[in-house]
């Protein structure tokens, strides 16, 4: 038996799905592929699965990861080639590999945010420009207080890490990277509420998972 990381890309439509559906779709996928699955002891016998880092409702990701444990002498090309053949519209295997860091080192991500407004990029970008370069943005966070779930007010700035703002084929889009993993994680929709506060009925954004890193911002394998 061994560990095998599968990193897969999601768009479009999919986004929408919750975690939990993923995590049924990528279990009837895994099954079908006939990939030979290394299950747990006891009365109640399941297949490993678990995903490094889950995403948002409405997030897209560009290189999410899901570990598996297989039995036998099935190479990481065949779990891929295996896997393709059997994904829903959306989801894409993009490379199976071993395991090289433990999902708890995970502290940054970086993300793109591409604005869809009937403002034009000039003042997309204007006002990302004017609200980053800023001396602190107060936004609420969703948090817990004890058994309580409460909003707290929260400087979004000192999170920043690094942003850059650009366009692409006439959209404006925002890529900046974020603290995430267990010890903070601060969800960059919290933002682009911010950017489009006042938005018209048909602005809207999304947002793609590019990267995760560890704490010295090497990538995380």
């Amino acid at each position: 038996m061994r560990c095998v990381r599968i990193w897969f890309e999601k768009k479009g439509d999919v986004r929408y799905i919750s975690h939990l559906d993923l995590m049924r779709t990528m279990t009837r996928a895994i099954r079908r592929s006939k990939i030979p699955l290394w299950y747990t002891e006891g009365f109640n016998p399941h297949p490993y699965m678990t995903f490094v880092l889950p995403l948002s409702l409405g997030m897209e990701s560009e290189n999410d990861a899901m570990d598996i444990r297989v039995e036998g002498e099935i190479t990481n090309r065949e779990v891929k080639s295996a896997l393709s053949g059997v994904m829903p519209d959306g989801i894409t295997v993009t490379c199976v590999t071993e395991p090289r860091l433990d999902p708890k080192f995970i502290s940054f991500a970086s993300f793109d945010i591409a604005f869809y407004t009937a403002e034009s990029a000039e003042q997309i970008e204007e006002r990302i420009e004017t609200m980053l370069s800023g001396k602190e943005l107060i936004v609420q966070k969703l948090g817990k207080k004890g058994h309580k779930k409460v909003y707290k007010d929260i400087d979004l700035l000192p999170h920043v890490k690094s942003y850059e703002i650009k366009e692409k084929n006439g959209v404006p889009v925002l890529s900046l990277v974020l603290p995430a993993g267990s010890t903070t994680n601060i969800n960059p929709s919290l933002l682009a509420d911010e950017i489009i506060k006042e938005k018209n009925e048909d602005d809207y954004y999304i947002i793609k998972r590019k990267q995760l890193f560890d704490k010295d911002m090497k990538a995380f394998e």
